[in-house]
């Protein structure tokens, strides 16, 4: 018998384009944000003419439709708001990483995130607990902000 595994990529053979991981796509008005992960800072766009925090970042603020703003450093601290818990019928790139949670964040600056939570025991998620931001380099181009129990 051998310790040898099969990998589920081989076992159905999938290439390496079928299970890549699809990765973020900046655009002219995101580049700050993302400049933002990969030196661990979570930026926000703030619109210079009512204050409204818009997340993801838009060309133009989202209440008032200005297009003047000014990128502030987020203090990287939330509040679950709800969460889902993915075991199965994820795209073949998320596989290996099942189960994973998928959560809603309320950002205390006010602006709700779509992120993952990590280093976190499933049995100790809980609406309304707070979370902490940390980075993950998944490249040397891309960081991705993602979510931990605060403290």
């Amino acid at each position: 018998m051998s310790d040898d595994k099969v990998s589920i990529k081989d076992l159905l053979g999938l290439s390496d384009e079928d299970v890549a991981k699809p990765l973020p796509i900046p655009t002219d008005w995101s580049q700050p944000f993302w400049e933002g992960t990969k030196q661990h800072k979570l930026l926000m766009k703030k619109c210079a003419n009512c204050g409204n925090i818009d997340h993801p970042p838009y060309l133009f603020c989202t209440d008032c439709m200005a297009e003047e703003h000014e990128w502030i450093e987020a203090s990287g601290k939330g509040t679950l708001y709800s969460y889902a818990i993915n075991s199965f019928g994820v795209p073949f790139p998320f596989w290996d990483d099942m189960p994973y949670v998928l959560a809603i964040i309320d950002l205390d600056e006010g602006p709700r995130v779509i992120s993952n939570i990590v280093e976190c025991d499933l049995e100790r998620l809980e609406n309304g607990m707070r979370l902490q931001v940390v980075f993950d380099d998944v490249t040397p181009e891309v960081t991705l902000p993602k979510w931990k129990p605060a403290g």
